[in-house]
């Protein structure tokens, strides 16, 4: 398990990397720690401006985390910049995002230049309201289909996935943040969302699961017909007897 003073160690010696290589013209500091609100279980955000060779880049990088202990990495990638998420042996999660400079900029709060140029860019905005609740109807419609045709763990997968998108729609609703369940616990009425934890795989338990997450999903919607299918969609929920 990683310490504070190690984390804080690797990322001074990034820091002094960044400022070292002449293909990196800005960096900064992202996250957690960017607005000074990091705890003992926050990782190492890191973000890279560069202007030249960025494959050549990234592969020294990656190089670099591994000869500082990292275990794995996996890519997560927004358009034309590279997330690289790495695993350490420490257990501290390290992300380093490779950015062009041309679109190197603070797209969020947490975002603090070590140095460099930035630039304009888009600020990240909330999921889309009414692409939740497609999702989460569409969830909805296959715990029904999943019940009906006894695959209680499909069943079950679904229901936790529906729950996310109406936690999420409450999210919006409430103006805490609804990305990657970083506003949930912010909610003041989380504990609504109790009953809809399934106790076991008895498809009769997912059903009632599935119907007081379903309600509340109707408290989201507004469209009437909407709602009504909805409604009607619960309605037909069975389980094999």
């Amino acid at each position: 398990m990683f310490t504070v003073a190690e984390r804080d160690r690797l990322r001074s010696d990034l820091v002094s990397a960044a400022h070292s290589d002449p293909r990196v013209v800005g960096a900064a500091v992202t996250g957690s720690a960017a607005l000074d609100s990091e705890d003992r279980w926050s990782d190492i955000d890191f973000a890279l401006s560069v202007d030249r060779e960025m494959n050549a880049v990234v592969k020294d990088w990656t190089e670099l985390l591994y000869a500082c202990g990292a275990v794995g990495h996996l890519d997560v990638h927004h358009g034309a910049t590279l997330f690289r998420v790495f695993l350490m042996r420490t257990t501290l999660q390290v992300d380093v995002a490779f950015w062009p400079a041309d679109e190197f900029g603070a797209s969020g709060p947490a975002f603090r230049v070590l140095f460099g140029e930035t630039n304009d860019v888009p600020r990240a905005r909330q999921p889309d309201r009414g692409e939740l609740i497609g999702l989460a109807w569409l969830h909805a419609l296959h715990v029904r289909s999943s019940l009906a045709r006894g695959r209680v763990w499909q069943a079950l997968y679904m229901i936790n996935a529906m729950r996310d998108h109406v936690m999420s729609l409450r999210c919006l609703r409430q103006g805490v943040s609804a990305v990657q369940g970083r506003g949930l616990d912010d909610l003041s009425d989380a504990g609504e969302f109790g009953g809809t934890l399934p106790l076991s795989t008895h498809p009769e338990e997912l059903l009632r699961a599935f119907r007081v997450l379903s309600g509340l999903l109707l408290g989201e919607v507004e469209d009437p017909q909407l709602a009504q299918t909805v409604r009607e969609l619960t309605r037909g929920a069975t389980v094999p007897r």
